[in-house]
């Protein structure tokens, strides 16, 4: 059971982090397109990945507790310290992607759409570098 979970919390990593470099690298082609091609672009891919974000990131979650509650807290002993800067680092990831989700709503209803988008590529950059740290320790834990 530990293996099933541990196989599903890899592959909900890495499409959670596909994704997000995917759509950095996009993000930094599109800045040197005219805003009135890079937004259009920006918001089909956005709305294109959504689904597949919104699994990943739910099934990394699920399968992170599931793999706590199965491992109990030797999961949690054993990491020790970095296990826990995991943590707060994996909150920084949900936390971000929720705002980001916010972000983009707020930009394809009209409410100031190039503040909105800066915000949602700003966020979505911490979420990155969270997400890659979260990675990082995740490794050091427990490798």
């Amino acid at each position: 059971m530990f293996e099933t979970l541990l196989a599903i919390h890899f592959l909900s990593l890495a499409t959670g982090l596909g994704i997000s470099i995917t759509m950095f690298v996009l993000g930094l082609a599109a800045a040197k397109l005219p805003p009135a091609e890079a937004g259009p672009l920006m918001g089909r891919v956005a709305l294109a990945v959504r689904p597949v974000a919104i699994g990943g990131i739910t099934l990394l979650i699920l399968s992170g507790i599931a793999l706590v509650g199965v491992g109990g807290e030797e999961v949690a002993e054993a990491g020790g310290w970095w296990f826990r800067a995991k943590l707060v680092c994996a909150t920084i990831v949900v936390v971000g992607f929720v705002m980001i989700q916010v972000y983009q709503g707020r930009a394809r209803r009209g409410e100031n759409p190039p503040a909105s988008i800066r915000k949602a590529m700003l966020t979505g950059r911490l979420s990155l570098a969270a997400g890659v740290a979260a990675t990082i320790l995740a490794v050091v834990a427990f490798g």
